[in-house]
């Protein structure tokens, strides 16, 4: 099979925020840094000068849309640090520089005047995301920005690949303990701090298993839009291996994953449950 390996290391600026958004742009940085991707930011008594430079020695720029106006000239945020510093990047787009325009889902109406023009506005080697996490936003990142190496690898024949989040490793262990007592299993924990990008290896490694788990605790905003993707990429409706998403009740609701039915099952249990959970689904699609 095909794994794809980033090469490249990515240096990101993040540009200055409106107060409403400070909170945001903090916990993004915070993922970028436990990505491993390196970071430039420039404070508010920085000139224009040095702000060019600092976004000329970057590969890309990240601009989180706040309550303010950024981009137009009437805009209560156009002279603003954040609104300076994206006209600059803006002025520096090239096929070696890309703009990501983050707009962090529900939480600024996407009929808000400014944000439409933006949008509308967006031209080559711009990106506009919704995204609704951090974490689903430097994924969509670094797939953009990375080169990637093909590297062979031999497909192997289990019962079920097990995927979940790096940062629900602990009680994903506890799962993969009792299950491994009775099940072949390929265990794969995305972390953001790989230079992996696991979606070429998925597409072709599922197959090779009787059922698919996603399984999330604290990662519930990834494993959704994970779930979903692989379920794309394993051929919707026609996929040959089933599909399976659990979460810890201790941090999963439930009704998130009502988007899930009649596509792929779902369920939210204890932790102490979910084991058993998963050898059910198993034998109802193996027929044992």
């Amino acid at each position: 099979m095909n794994i794809s390996l980033f090469t490249d290391n990515i240096k990101v600026f993040v540009a200055d925020v409106s107060a409403d958004a400070a909170e945001r742009r903090a916990k993004l940085l915070t993922v970028l840094s436990n990505a491993r991707l390196q970071t430039v930011v420039a404070d508010q008594n920085t000139d224009d000068e040095t702000v060019r430079r600092l976004i000329d020695s970057s590969d890309c720029s990240v601009h989180i849309l706040g309550d303010e106006d950024i981009y137009n000239d009437n805009g209560i945020g156009y002279n603003t640090p954040a609104g300076v510093q994206y006209r600059i990047a803006r002025e520096n787009q090239n096929e070696n520089f890309k703009m990501f325009v983050w707009n962090q889902k529900g939480l600024i109406d996407a009929n808000n005047q400014y944000v439409n023009d933006i949008r509308r506005d967006i031209v080559e080697n711009t990106i506009y995301s919704s995204k609704p996490s951090p974490i689903v936003f430097v994924e969509e990142l670094r797939g953009i920005m990375s080169v990637r190496n093909k590297v062979l690898h031999e497909i192997e024949k289990k019962d079920i690949f097990f995927i979940y989040n790096d940062l629900d490793r602990r009680t994903a262990s506890d799962i993969l303990n009792m299950l491994e007592d009775v099940l072949s299993i390929i265990k794969l924990p995305i972390a953001m701090s790989s230079d992996t990008d696991y979606t070429e290896y998925i597409r072709n490694q599922l197959p090779g298993c009787k059922i698919g788990v996603i399984y999330y605790d604290y990662a519930g905003d990834w494993a959704l839009s994970f779930a979903r993707q692989i379920w794309k990429d394993n051929g919707g409706q026609s996929g040959k291996t089933p599909l399976y998403i659990v979460g810890n009740s201790d941090h999963a609701n439930a009704d998130s994953l009502r988007v899930f039915d009649g596509i792929i099952a779902s369920n939210v249990n204890e932790i102490s449950m979910i084991p058993l959970d998963v050898k059910v689904f198993f034998d109802k699609v193996t027929g044992q």
